[in-house]
């Protein structure tokens, strides 16, 4: 049996100032320094064999925080990372409303669709964290593997593992900063979540924010 525990990033500066972070590396707030304490706390006792970012350093970060309990290797993969969200990155999301209000309907009500202007689309997400994910699995076989990334990656991620297509990512919500998703996957890679989206851990930090 292999575990997966998947956490999106703490609070960096974009979730903070509502713009599109994307592929830009943003700084991390104080609250997603405090994110990070309460999900280490929270996941001090869990096995982890080894620990997974994507190349953020909002993520890597992250990584390392919950690394402080573990003394695990650390494996930095491209695949884990945000949707590239080519001309939104930067903008805030008033302001990407009004510039694409096309795309940034599909992006709230209709994500299977979105793709914005030069960059990612659902689909290269959802194909890329699959690989990602076949990959890590593959290499990890009945260990406890730790896996940091984004929102929207995630999103993909969570759709996957409940078998279901890119077509079916609307059904999937993004977790908050800091969210724990816990999968069981066994020898026929038949899945089962044990947590997801959970961030009952954060509720403290979340009132001090």
């Amino acid at each position: 049996m292999t575990k997966l525990i998947i956490v999106r990033h703490c609070q960096a500066l974009g979730n903070l100032e509502r713009f599109f972070q994307g592929k830009i590396d943003s700084d991390i707030t104080t609250l997603g320094r405090e994110q990070i304490e309460a999900t280490a706390e929270f996941l001090k006792d869990e096995k982890i064999d080894v620990i997974y970012t994507s190349t953020k350093k909002r993520a890597k970060l992250s990584a390392e925080g919950i690394n402080k309990y573990h003394g695990r290797n650390i494996i930095i993969d491209g695949r884990l990372c945000e949707i590239d969200a080519g001309k939104w990155e930067g903008i805030h999301l008033v302001d990407i409303e009004k510039l694409y209000p096309g795309q940034f309907y599909n992006w709230r009500n209709d994500p299977a669709k979105f793709q914005a202007p030069d960059g990612e689309s659902m689909a290269d997400v959802y194909n890329r964290v699959r690989s990602a994910l076949d990959d890590i699995v593959k290499v990890n076989i009945g260990k406890a593997v730790c896996i940091v990334s984004h929102g929207c990656a995630i999103k993909n991620m969570v759709c996957y593992l409940h078998g279901k297509s890119v077509e079916d990512i609307g059904d999937f919500p993004i977790g908050t900063n800091m969210s724990v998703n816990i999968v069981r996957i066994d020898e026929n890679m038949k899945t089962e979540f044990l947590l997801e989206n959970y961030s009952e851990h954060l509720t403290y930090t979340e009132l001090r924010g």
